[in-house]
């Protein structure tokens, strides 16, 4: 009822008008070719063809699967034949049985994949600003709702395609505006001055193990709870100075935990469209050169560790829909694996050079589109068998061989932080248990309301990639040579980004079991007794709590040091409430929905604490749109922090107001100062301009406004590459040993670390000793002689700093400095030597920049 809706008010909103008996093309709808030089569709208009052409044709289902972070709607396509059509949900349950074949045998296998049609999820325009795909999604639907073609027919008969033509919605709206403003104007070609995705930008194809934001949480709905698709096609634009197209395989290195079949699949698929393509007359197809499957995280890769098969297709850009020309000399090779621009393997018909049009990413997009249907309707049913023995083999594995399972102890340091990570991982399909009591392995003993994850499952590869530590393999671009980065990064072992505490079993856990379907802490009620409650920092959660208890007007406090009163422990810093009749309710409505036990207290500890504040916090956000900045305000938002946005002009015109505390987010000390540069005087012909209001950085005026916010006593904090800001215009008394440094002597391109904290700092409280810190190639710090005390709170160890990850050159870090309190006047700057909330994904260290936006009122 909910979708018919939602169609009858897309009717109302865009009234395009088609017939029961006809679907008009694209074209003679919006009355251009798609793909026409300087024309775009926007997604509005994409939501009103398809949803229509939904309603009038029988082999297309349009469905809402949500909103989009800005509200939009998020559409999901189902095309197929008609007659597949009337019988989705037999076909949704064959693959519910192939994904989850805990007691099938082969032959039962073998009976549903002579049933089953071969399911594909197609997902286009992921980055908002590698447009084609987009415009290309109405056109590949009204194709295969109006083909008469025999071979697409028999495509439509044994293969079932998902299609969601925008995995972001809001960007793709935002980048078709921003077009249309300046196509024709000395401003086409320049970047679109603010992130595309509100919160992600670029980094919405990273968040595919961590489902933080919405899209990637519905898509997942449709990966591992709906429909458990086979093949994933994400289809993606790059730079446009080599290869004109890019398909599987992929290149070096590859994860030891994805299965050699879904390797050598993914191969296949890959060089049956490059053939197909060549075939066509497609120049310039590249495949095994820069894009490899070794990183965990991406839309398109992620699946091997389900047993999927993922194709990613990159097309070179256009500037966006504006034409561009080639001549031969400015094409270039595409690194190690196609160091020149000339035929070669992997590369064996370049393209010659002229004009490139955003018509011809769509001719290449489509053409590998069909392409890979074609593959699955001749193998339809050996990719569902594939599937099924995959699953299989994991869940056989995690019954016979080491590790059994992955124990998370009931006595975690953050229990908020553990219940995080399993309803994460329960996203992804991943089946959870707990234990009824209390058991032994390996001379530890667990107690009862431990979980148990069982290896023993499909997601058997997922769970180990995840679960285990990354052992990078040490790539040189030549032997002795620098190293070969890597594509992304290096580390992703969720218990160490998220701080949790994680037991891998070498035995099997005999213990009895119960299901776990929503990881969730009880937490009792507030007695009539309680006067005062105490919040530990350790709990995650708390910080969510007293920020929406201070909303609300609730006074909050922290304990000075630590109490102790009839055996109860209070550890200091604590956030403590006072409980009257008036707040109760409130206080145990939050505390459930927190999902955070207090310290109930029956006695008065007004004389052992002080009142604590949020800080007036400002964000600063560079017109050069960086992700770090989106992610940063992700934090912030989703645990309750207010906060006012800061441009360069609130800077240069002084309009700090009356902030205390400027966070800024991961930037170079170039970018902050100077931004885009300023219009030029003498432009080259055919650069595109910058507007003069989004040109530029803070500038001397904003720099000398920063230096005043900070003398007369507010805080500044600097997150990873912006603490060089710090150091270069603001003077702070302190060094980057990594400046300038060889790759050859030290490397750490997306690595977890092992860092010592300093227990005595605020900025610690809730912190164990030592955490995991995600790093890449971040500033680290010598401080220098002062006439005032600098702190060195976090500080890299002597030995064994590699938690996960690629490090060369450890030694370089040994006894450095990663974070650094530091006064200025009567002021404060923060140095965060590491990604602090890498990602929205490193937990474990939200704390050490949660525990700076507050303030004690007797400090």
């Amino acid at each position: 009822m909910k979708k018919r809706l939602f169609s009858l008010l897309i009717l109302w909103l865009f009234p395009i008008v088609i017939s029961a008996q006809t679907i008009p093309s694209p074209e003679d709808t919006f009355g251009f070719r798609m793909g026409s030089d300087y024309r775009l569709i926007d997604w509005n208009q994409i939501v009103s063809y398809i949803t229509q052409v939904g309603r009038v044709s029988d082999r297309v289902t349009v469905e809402a699967l949500g909103k989009s972070t800005l509200g939009k709607p998020f559409l999901m396509v189902t095309i197929s034949s008609a007659s597949n059509l009337k019988h989705l949900s037999d076909f949704k349950a064959i693959q519910h049985q192939l994904a989850n074949p805990y007691t099938m045998n082969s032959r039962q296998a073998n009976a549903l994949t002579q049933k089953g049609k071969a399911v594909i999820l197609i997902t286009l325009n992921i980055h908002s600003t590698e447009i084609g795909s987009s415009q290309e999604s109405v056109e590949l639907v009204y194709r295969l709702a109006t083909t008469k073609d025999p071979k697409i027919l028999k495509i439509l008969n044994r293969v079932i395609l998902l299609l969601i033509p925008s995995l972001n919605p809001d960007g793709q709206q935002m980048v078709v505006d921003w077009y249309r403003k300046t196509v024709h104007t000395p401003y086409d070609g320049s970047p679109l001055p603010r992130l595309y995705h509100y919160y992600a930008g670029h980094d919405d194809n990273r968040d595919w193990f961590m489902f933080n934001l919405q899209e990637t949480r519905l898509v997942a709905n449709v990966l591992y709870k709906e429909w458990f698709p086979e093949v994933i096609y994400d289809q993606h634009q790059m730079g446009n100075r080599s290869v004109r197209f890019f398909l599987p395989p992929y290149s070096n290195p590859v994860n030891p935990n994805v299965y050699p079949l879904i390797t050598a699949m993914t191969n296949m698929i890959g060089k049956h469209a490059a053939a197909d393509l060549q075939e066509k007359g497609f120049k310039g197809v590249a495949t095994g050169t820069v894009f490899n499957g070794y990183f965990e995280g991406t839309m398109s890769k992620t699946p091997f560790w389900h047993n999927r098969i993922g194709i990613l297709s990159e097309a070179a850009s256009t500037r966006l829909a504006s034409p561009l020309f080639f001549p031969k000399t400015s094409l270039y090779g595409m690194r190690q694996d196609l160091p020149e621009y000339k035929m070669q393997t992997n590369f064996p018909d370049p393209w010659p050079g002229g004009w490139w049009h955003l018509r011809d990413i769509i001719d290449y997009e489509e053409a590998a589109t069909f392409s890979i249907l074609d593959f699955l309707a001749q193998y339809r049913q050996e990719i569902l068998m594939n599937f099924y023995k995959l699953n299989r083999k994991g869940i056989r594995a995690g019954e016979k061989e080491p590790p059994f399972a992955y124990v998370v102890p009931g006595d975690q340091w953050d229990p908020n932080a553990a219940i995080e990570m399993l309803k994460r991982l329960q996203l992804g399909h991943v089946m959870i248990y707990k234990t009824i009591k209390s058991f032994t392995l390996k001379n530890r003993i667990f107690p009862a309301g431990s979980f148990v994850i069982p290896l023993a499952q499909p997601e058997r590869p997922y769970i180990r990639d995840l679960m285990g530590k990354q052992v990078y393999p040490d790539l040189r671009i030549y032997p002795g040579g620098p190293p070969r980065a890597p594509y992304d990064i290096t580390a992703w072992t969720l218990p160490l980004q998220m701080g949790v505490t994680v037991f891998e079993a070498d035995e099997p856990v005999t213990v009895p079991l119960k299901k776990v379907r929503n990881p969730q802490i009880q937490v009792k009620p507030l007695q009539n007794a309680v006067r005062w409650i105490a919040l530990e920092r350790r709990w995650l959660h708390t910080y969510k709590l007293v920020n929406q208890l201070l909303k609300r007007g609730e006074t909050v406090f922290a304990n000075r040091h630590t109490i102790s009163f009839k055996g109860q422990t209070v550890r200091r810093g604590s956030f403590d409430v006072p409980v009257t009749e008036k707040n109760l309710a409130l206080l145990n409505k939050l505390l459930k929905s927190s999902e955070v036990i207090p310290v109930s207290l029956t006695q008065d500890i007004q004389d052992s604490v002080a009142e604590i504040t949020l800080q007036k916090i400002g964000i600063y956000q560079s017109y050069l749109a960086g992700m770090d900045e989106g992610w940063t305000r992700w934090v912030l938002d989703h645990f309750s922090f207010p906060y006012r946005v800061l441009h360069n002009d609130d800077f240069r015109k002084n309009r700090l107001g009356d902030l205390s505390l400027i966070i800024f987010p991961l930037l170079s000390s170039k970018g902050i100062e100077s931004g885009f540069a300023k219009p030029n005087t003498v432009p080259v012909l055919g650069t595109p301009q910058i507007m003069p209001k989004y040109a530029g950085g803070l500038g001397k005026k904003g720099i000398r406004a920063l230096r005043r916010f900070l003398e007369k006593g507010g805080t500044a904090l600097f997150f990873s590459k912006a603490s060089d800001f710090a150091i270069e215009k603001l003077g702070v008394p302190a060094k980057n040993i990594l400046k300038g440094k060889k790759t050859e002597k030290f490397y750490a391109p997306g690595t977890l670390l092992k860092l010592k904290l300093d227990p005595r700092s605020p900025l610690t409280t809730g912190m164990p000793s030592e955490a995991a810190v995600f790093f890449r190639n971040d500033p680290v710090f010598r401080l220098s002689s002062a006439p005032f005390e600098l702190k060195e709170t976090g500080v890299f160890p002597q030995s064994d700093l590699l938690l996960s990850g690629w490090l060369k050159g450890e030694n370089v870090l040994h006894g450095k400095v990663a974070l650094a309190d530091i006064p200025y006047k009567q002021g404060r700057v923060i140095l965060y030597g590491f990604r602090v909330q890498h990602r929205s994904q490193m937990f474990g260290t939200f704390k050490l920049f949660f525990n700076a936006l507050y303030r004690r009122a007797d400090k």
